[in-house]
């Protein structure tokens, strides 16, 4: 029940919130892989460049220094609230997000409205760059899981939640991008209450997934300068 209540909530902010700013109106399937290949170059620009170095060096450290003692599952399990930390887990469950994201592009089709049908499109993408990601690293770092599993680095559930945040925040405004985050920070801390991931592992779910949303919806922007007798004209549009 709190799981369902949990969705319901952020679909209900999504659906109040104010309009949107445009960028890309081509919803079409076929469009997509142009789209997707179009966003990559924004995964590098100066607003991703703090998080990503600040989230880089938080994980390396933590992963030198505090991941040895995992000294972050017991407090975290006692405490002993565990129905928050099962809709963590079942919101940062890929199938969750894909559903989500293509539900809504689909139904944005059939009901013909537009927001809906960016944001699933966008979503859609968001989880897409993200399973890229986190398999590649998955797989050629393999770090063994604090439970003894493998595959630990980065956190695949936090990476998912943490995707869809900046996605949801540009499309549905503020509130519900709060909300997004709160759920993407209850996803990494209950991977670490069950014992599946360190805190290195999140913390760099976190900031890529925080990266590539960013990306996929950031706006390009065309700066002009013009300086006469005078005077100086400064322009900033968005494309």
């Amino acid at each position: 029940m709190l799981k369902f209540s949990g969705v319901l909530l952020v679909v209900g902010i999504f659906l109040s919130s104010p309009l949107y700013s445009r960028a890309d109106p081509d919803t079409s399937l076929a469009h997509f892989p142009t789209k997707l290949i179009d966003d990559l170059p924004h995964l590098f620009i100066t607003e991703n460049a703090v998080p990503f170095v600040v989230g880089g060096f938080a994980a390396a450290g933590d992963w030198a220094v505090l991941d040895s003692r995992n000294s972050f599952q017991q407090p975290l399990a006692n405490l002993n609230i565990q129905p928050v930390f099962d809709l963590g887990n079942f919101y940062g469950e890929g199938w969750v997000e894909g559903f989500g994201a293509v539900g809504s592009w689909s139904l944005g089709a059939l009901t013909q409205d537009a927001r809906l049908q960016e944001f699933g499109r966008d979503a859609s993408e968001s989880l897409v760059l993200a399973t890229v990601v986190v398999t590649g690293l998955k797989y050629s770092i393999n770090r063994t899981r604090p439970d003894g599993g493998p595959y630990s680095f980065p956190s695949g559930h936090t990476i998912t939640a943490f995707c869809f945040a900046p996605v949801i925040n540009h499309y549905a405004g503020t509130g519900a991008g709060i909300a997004a985050y709160a759920l993407g920070t209850v996803t990494a801390l209950a991977r670490m209450e069950g014992n599946h991931h360190y805190l290195s592992d999140v913390l760099a779910g976190a900031t890529l997934g925080f990266v590539i949303g960013n990306a996929v919806v950031y706006t390009p922007k065309d700066v002009s300068v013009s300086v006469g007798p005078g005077q100086m004209e400064l322009k900033l549009a968005f494309n």
